[in-house]
């Protein structure tokens, strides 16, 4: 089967976690999460083209050697999913690091599965989007839909959000990889019930981020690794009005009120750390 489409690219923008509480431990393995997902204005790049039969390509960071890439079980999902054959190339110019708390994979991987249903004639509608996507990883549902989301169960009941505040993030990703799995097993969260998720309006505003979000697996990661919770503090020192592990880590983000007070804080980390300014994308 061949299949003919102009070739196209696409964004796979990363996120922050502004808070993550972990509720409990499930029968299942999963652990039930309440986190707020904020979509950015950077990440790795997807590019599509026809070809012969599917092929898959990387440039940039190496990713981890040996099994399948996430982009390729997303490929491999749609297509089974589709009941279609899609020859075609997919190009992943990756600049996000794995292990950095980001997201960079989970949007790699909705960003393959946003651009098979451009191309098909039969378009899987949303509600099937979501049920690959979640199979592929907790996170993938929540880049399907982008924005600001607060996210419970194991992530994927997402509820949208408006942000009520601007700020310009500064993001200092240390050369660390921290594994999920491990971060997880080290908060030895037992069965049983935890505090409901938080509450909030529609709105996210700034005092209600500064003074009740925070992220749980800070207490873990800091304590592995000291350097990741010395960031955090530089970033308060520099004038962050907020500042978090993303994820389970490693990146460390702070809050600015202007570009310019970004960079100057920006100065102190760049010649120890791979860093970098974004914005929301809302």
């Amino acid at each position: 089967m061949s299949q003919h489409f102009t070739p196209f690219s696409l964004d796979a923008h990363t996120k922050v976690n502004l808070g993550l509480r972990v509720l409990g431990k499930r029968p299942d393995g999963y652990h039930e999460l309440d986190t707020v997902f904020l979509q950015l204005d950077w990440g790795d790049t997807l590019h599509f083209a026809p070809s012969d039969t599917f092929r898959f390509a990387t440039t940039g960071v190496n990713l981890e050697i040996g099994g399948q890439n996430i982009c390729e079980a997303a490929y491999h999902s749609f297509t089974e999913a589709a009941g279609i054959e899609l020859p075609l190339t997919i190009a992943l110019d990756k600049i996000v690091p794995p292990g950095s708390g980001l997201g960079g994979g989970s949007a790699d991987a909705a960003a393959v599965l946003r651009g098979l249903n451009q191309i098909v004639e039969a378009p899987l509608d949303p509600k099937q989007l979501e049920s690959i996507a979640l199979k592929l990883g907790a996170d993938v549902p929540f880049f399907l839909k982008g924005g600001l989301q607060h996210g419970t169960g194991i992530g994927e009941r997402l509820e949208p959000k408006a942000l009520d505040f601007e700020g310009v993030f500064l993001l200092v990703i240390p050369p660390i990889h921290i594994s999920t799995k491990q971060a997880f097993e080290a908060l030895k969260i037992p069965l049983t019930a935890h505090p409901p998720p938080i509450t909030f309006g529609r709105l996210l505003d700034k005092a209600t981020l500064v003074r009740f979000f925070e992220n749980e697996f800070e207490s873990v990661v800091f304590h592995m690794h000291p350097e990741i919770g010395t960031i955090k503090q530089e970033l308060l020192k520099q004038g962050a009005y907020f500042a978090s592990l993303s994820g389970s880590g490693s990146t460390v983000y702070g809050i600015f009120d202007s570009l310019e007070s970004a960079q100057a804080a920006q100065l102190r980390f760049i010649n120890r750390y791979h860093t970098l300014t974004t914005h929301p994308r809302i």
